[in-house]
């Protein structure tokens, strides 16, 4: 059990109530215990599957050996972190929180502006952050530090790089090297950063293959460590009777999406198929879990559709109630796509924590969920800009209890054998073998 406090400079330190030696604990091997510094935008409990991965590297990484930087402040939305110092106080590893770690989204309305807005806001923030983090690899005897964030996180490992020799690491999802940038010095920076990296982390083949084929990355650079799921904490169970009373969903098929409200996600195909699945279901609930930018469009869709009844809007929910969503579908669904400006999924979690709930999957063929859903085995593979194709994939498994049951048994299979405790071991030995090379 932790406890936190609050410093001068509006930073929180959470330190561990047991002796310091109990997080010191060396590896199993008995060899020096590696520290690993990671710095994330996106960390519990913000929703979302990265923030999972990087809560997973955490909690199963050898015990003292990863601390994390997060703000408490979320740089979308400007707003507080809902529960993040109850979420704290619960974590079985040390967290440190600052307001931001990049600045909120402005939209700047010229030149003089986003000058003025770099050496107001930017520049000032980099200089607090830095401190921070220089301040915490000396009390932590920091080895290695984990960029969460390629474009807004990469300067301070580089800097940091420089200034003290530390090395860094660039965990990398798929989407922030896929999409395509108007600004030729933006992706030249993504290129930079990552040729300055000292090793770089992959979710996907696909992700890999995009470092290789985009960025240049030189292959024995890159360590490939698929997304694990946790299922332990993502598990069977039945019906949630309080997410039944909530969504008034008693004696109906629910429909699940869960994830930041992005158009590559496809719920908009899946909202415009609603007609054609109630016509054929017609005890069909869709259930949308998430906030984010695209959010007034979808509502405004379900307006056109006419499906207010149908679909809900269930926004950002308790992380502690993420299982118990899983658990309350008979069908999970995100019909990713890839955009004209090649924004796409670099593996999709969602699918694997669905599986491991024992829930079959409707996916989009693009990006890297093709390697986290096995088509016709633990879901279906869909066109996520197909309306009538989702549609029929979504009838075909409603009407169709014994495979789909059959197909949420081989995916509970699978997500099992998707350990997030091994991927954090090979995570952790990367970092020791990247803090021992310097």
């Amino acid at each position: 059990m932790s406890v936190g406090y609050r410093t001068n400079d509006g930073t929180h330190n959470v330190r561990c109530r047991l002796p310091h030696s109990a997080w010191c604990v060396a590896a199993s091997n008995g060899s020096k215990l590696m520290k690993c510094l990671l710095v994330a935008n996106i960390f519990p409990p913000i929703n979302g599957g990265s923030a999972v991965v990087y809560e997973s590297l955490c909690q199963f990484s050898p015990a003292g050996s990863m601390i994390v930087l997060a703000p408490w402040r979320h740089y979308i939305t400007g707003e507080v972190v809902d529960g993040w110092q109850e979420y704290d106080e619960r974590a079985s590893f040390p967290i440190e929180r600052v307001e931001l770690l990049r600045p909120s989204i402005e939209n700047p309305s010229s030149l003089l502006h986003s000058a003025w807005l770099q050496l107001s806001v930017d520049l000032p923030l980099k200089v607090r952050v830095l401190w921070k983090t220089i301040s915490l690899i000396r009390r932590e005897k920091i080895d290695v530090i984990c960029v969460c964030e390629l474009s807004s996180g990469s300067w301070l490992g580089l800097l940091l790089k420089r200034l003290l020799g530390i090395p860094y690491i660039n965990y990398i999802h798929g989407e922030e090297i896929t999409t395509e940038s108007s600004y030729r010095l933006f992706g030249r920076r993504r290129k930079h950063y990552l040729r300055q990296a000292d090793a770089v982390v992959a979710v996907s083949e696909f992700t890999r293959q995009e470092l290789i084929e985009r960025m240049g990355v030189a292959p024995e650079r890159i360590r490939l460590i698929i997304n694990g799921v946790d299922s332990s904490r993502f598990q069977p169970g039945p019906r949630p009777e309080v997410l039944v009373r909530r969504y008034h969903v008693a004696g109906r098929r629910v429909l699940l999406t869960v994830g930041r409200l992005v158009e590559r996600k496809g719920i908009d195909t899946t909202i415009r198929a609603m007609p054609h699945i109630l016509s054929r279901c017609p005890n069909v609930t869709y259930l949308i879990v998430g906030i984010g930018p695209y959010l007034p469009r979808l509502q405004e869709l379900v307006r056109e559709m006419a499906v207010d009844e149908q679909v809900i809007f269930a926004g950002r929910i308790p992380h502690d109630e993420l299982v118990a969503h899983y658990q309350l579908c008979d069908l999970f669904i995100m019909p990713n796509r890839e955009l004209e400006n090649r924004d796409t999924e670099g593996f999709g979690l969602v699918f694997l924590e669905a599986n491991a709930c024992a829930k079959a999957v409707i996916s989009g063929k693009a990006g890297g969920v093709v390697e986290a859903v096995q088509h016709g085995e633990t879901g279906l593979n869909v066109d996520g800009n197909s309306v009538e194709a989702v549609a029929d994939a979504v009838v075909e498994l409603l009407c169709e209890d014994a495979r789909r049951e059959a197909m949420g048994a081989r995916g509970l299979e699978v997500a099992r054998a998707s350990s997030s405790a091994e991927r954090a071991q090979r995570f952790y030995e990367l970092c020791r073998q990247v803090a021992g090379s310097t």
